[in-house]
């Protein structure tokens, strides 16, 4: 027997969701710095990443420490002809909601700590239009893990989640969404 808890309540006023720095620190690392602990920019013999991420909140926005290391050339014969450049950078962007998922957009290159991986990240951005991605994806749904009610055989799920609005706040993201639960 499955029914739907959100047809018995109606419309309900949307959920709050507050996640704090540390918790944020720990959703980035796992969903963007996956790679081995890497946030990988460009991937093959020429290379870039960021690695050791320190993830901060500040002025309406995300902002990750991290330090990147990268292999910046020209492809060939199956290595990379070119430059290795190593810096600390400080990297931004806004948290917006979208479906089940928390999009960091909007995402800029705030700081190089080396003048010299500063003008060559520059050049590359000029060449290209852009160095970085325009956004990343942190899927919430499965965050929210099926659960028993005590004292019965139920089994409740979230079968659906639909963020509202996410505001970033000077300690903690505040999330605000709707969610279905299903009990079975």
């Amino acid at each position: 027997m499955c029914f739907s808890l959100c047809g018995f309540l109606g419309h309900a006023n949307a959920s709050e969701l507050v996640i704090g720095r540390a918790a944020l620190q720990t959703l980035i690392e796992a969903s963007v710095f996956k790679d081995q602990g890497r946030w990988y920019l460009a991937k093959g013999k020429c290379y870039a990443y960021l690695e050791r991420p320190h993830v901060a909140l500040g002025a309406g926005r995300v902002v990750i420490d991290a330090h990147l290391s990268s292999l910046l050339g020209l492809s060939v014969g199956g290595s990379c002809v070119g430059t290795e450049m190593m810096s600390d950078v400080k990297v931004s962007g806004k948290l917006v909601g979208s479906g089940s998922h928390i999009e960091i957009d909007d995402i800029r290159i705030d700081n190089v700590q080396d003048e010299s991986t500063r003008q060559v990240i520059e050049l590359l951005q000029s060449v290209t239009g852009h160095s970085l991605p325009k956004s990343m994806n942190i899927d919430l749904l499965p965050l929210l893990k099926p659960a028993s009610v005590p004292g019965t055989d139920i089994n409740v799920s979230a079968t659906n989640l639909a963020i509202a609005h996410v505001t970033t706040l000077a300690d903690a993201v505040d999330v605000e969404f709707e969610v279905k639960l299903t009990a079975r």
